[in-house]
């Protein structure tokens, strides 16, 4: 089930708004890979370890800019919001580093299963955090970097 853009993601700065879309892409696009090669995963898993570092970069860089536009604006909440981006960060780290070692690579069926979670993951942390965490933020903003 690819997580499509909507409206209601939207928080109005059109920096963050541009990368949150980013980000719904890069998930799609490991969906897709996914999504069409269940069956044989582990012939995809140069693919999907690119697209998983991928989006982990990314979102490292969208964390640092959304941290100092809150910053910019003294949200008030920042740290709690910090400490949300830093758990997602270290569940990603330790997500990759479980494909990246041992013999998952070579497995389809745990690859599945891998993938599935994986997916079922980001699209709930991403959909949740924007409706709620960043939603919050969003009366704070006067000004954008």
């Amino acid at each position: 089930m690819v997580t499509q853009w909507d409206s209601k993601y939207e928080t109005n700065i059109s920096e963050i708004d541009s990368q949150h879309k980013k980000l719904f892409r890069l998930i799609n696009n490991i969906e897709t890979v996914y999504d069409e090669n269940k069956e044989h995963l582990s012939a995809k898993s140069k693919i999907l370890v690119d697209a998983v570092s991928e989006l982990e970069d990314y979102t490292l860089s969208h964390f640092l800019i959304e941290e100092r536009v809150m910053e910019l604006n003294q949200y008030p909440e920042l740290e709690a919001h910090k400490k949300q981006h830093d758990r997602f960060t270290d569940k990603i780290l330790e997500l990759k580093n479980r494909l990246t070692t041992g013999n998952l690579l070579s497995n389809d069926e745990e690859l599945n299963q891998f993938f599935g979670d994986l997916l079922k993951f980001l699209r709930a942390w991403l959909t949740n955090h924007i409706l709620q965490e960043d939603m919050d933020y969003k009366p704070y903003i006067k000004f954008n970097i």
